[in-house]
């Protein structure tokens, strides 16, 4: 996963760069606050999301088919059902696809797993500003609504489609008043960090449901990844903190 989330992460730090030096530049102008992003950002943003569903689908491929081995039942024909390659079943990872994988080779769903702490604007809830953000949790199908919108940003992002209904879900992505898709600089964040999320809630998910045993080690390269940051006072950073060798505590 730090591989594959490596593209999104390097954009991700270029966003902030940026924002951040938008930031010095008004306030040596004795200007308040960070100000309006360029029109760059939202493109920006845009890229880490997408790069972000890449992960996703690269990462769920990779855990199916470490966990195949290990579960006698999970031989389903090849010629029907296949994890990876150009037939792959998470070639478009949403969360239909990721359930159809996991319960076809593992009888395994899940959405009961997941459950992800997000930064969402007032203004996606209807409740006031736009540029400040709060924490708020999604879980199960709720989880799974946020993945799926996650996942349309990358599909209208690549295929330009105008017969699709753009997706709009708080935390992740928001309609402009022409109902365009907008990405702001906290949507970009939650992507990566649901990512981790993810991988976390459910790699344990899976591992439970085929009984296997051991311990998960937390790698210095994760910390280098940025991954405490991304896992900061989730659920699956508790876990993280609970089950792992040498992990930190969240």
């Amino acid at each position: 996963m730090i591989d594959y989330m490596g593209d999104a992460q390097l954009i991700h730090e270029v966003i902030q760069e940026r924002l951040q030096k938008t930031t010095a530049d008004r306030r040596a102008q004795g200007k308040p606050g960070g100000g309006q992003p360029g029109k760059e950002h939202s493109s920006l943003n845009r890229a880490v999301v997408v790069a972000t569903v890449g992960a996703l689908e690269a990462f769920s491929e990779d855990l199916a088919l470490t966990a195949q081995p290990l579960d006698p039942q999970a031989t389903p024909p090849l010629n029907w059902y296949k994890i990876d390659g150009k037939q792959g079943m998470v070639q478009t990872p949403s969360p239909y696809n990721l359930r159809k994988l996991f319960w076809t080779f593992f009888r395994y769903d899940p959405t009961a797993d997941w459950d992800w702490l997000v930064q969402v604007a007032p203004a996606e809830l209807g409740q006031g500003s736009a540029w400040r953000v709060g924490a708020t949790q999604y879980q199960g199908t709720d989880a799974s609504d946020f993945l799926d919108a996650m996942v349309k940003v990358r599909h209208g992002f690549a295929h330009q489609d105008k017969a699709q209904k753009p997706p709009a879900y708080p935390g992740i992505v928001t309609l402009t008043p022409g109902n365009k898709i907008a990405i702001h600089s906290h949507h970009a964040t939650n992507a990566l960090s649901v990512l981790v999320q993810f991988a976390v809630l459910t790699t344990h998910g899976l591992a439970n449901r085929i009984s296997v045993t051991g311990q998960l080690r937390w790698s210095k390269k994760m910390t280098l990844a940025g991954w405490e940051d991304l896992l900061k006072n989730t659920s699956a950073g508790s876990l993280v903190s609970a089950t792992w060798k040498n992990a930190p505590t969240f």
